[in-house]
């Protein structure tokens, strides 16, 4: 089995970093970082990764729910929404496949090897 290759897409640095070394720790592949919604895309549709940890709350104006609903639909990644606060109706907003799967800030290193575990869990999208 080859190892999953993920994009994080978190506009703010420190954060970005500190969870690609978490990523990485859990024998994960990171494949980028991209800091906004438009990057985002365009690193998906070069990098080809096999799933994306996205920050809701991006700069600009796309923010990561939009970011994620135009790479599931062009390219079918699936995204883990990562998020200090949501609420339904945000999440709402979601174009990505139900369910929405979110992983709340601050976690711990058991809570992302859960989540990621669980997409890895998961059929291959259609």
């Amino acid at each position: 089995m080859s190892t999953l290759r993920i994009l994080i897409v978190e506009d703010e640095r420190i954060i970005a970093t500190d969870l690609k070394r978490r990523v990485t720790r859990l024998g994960y592949e990171v494949v980028g970082i991209a800091g906004s919604g438009v990057t985002a895309i365009a690193q998906a549709r070069t990098l080809r990764p096999d799933l994306m940890l996205m920050d809701i709350g991006l700069p600009g104006g796309m923010d990561g729910l939009e970011a994620a609903g135009h790479i599931w639909e062009e390219l079918r990644i699936p995204v883990v929404y990562v998020t200090a606060y949501v609420d339904d109706n945000t999440l709402g907003r979601a174009r990505t496949p139900v369910p929405v799967i979110t992983l709340r800030k601050p976690f711990d290193a058991q809570q992302l090897q859960t989540t990621l575990a669980h997409v890895l869990a998961q059929p291959a999208p259609e």
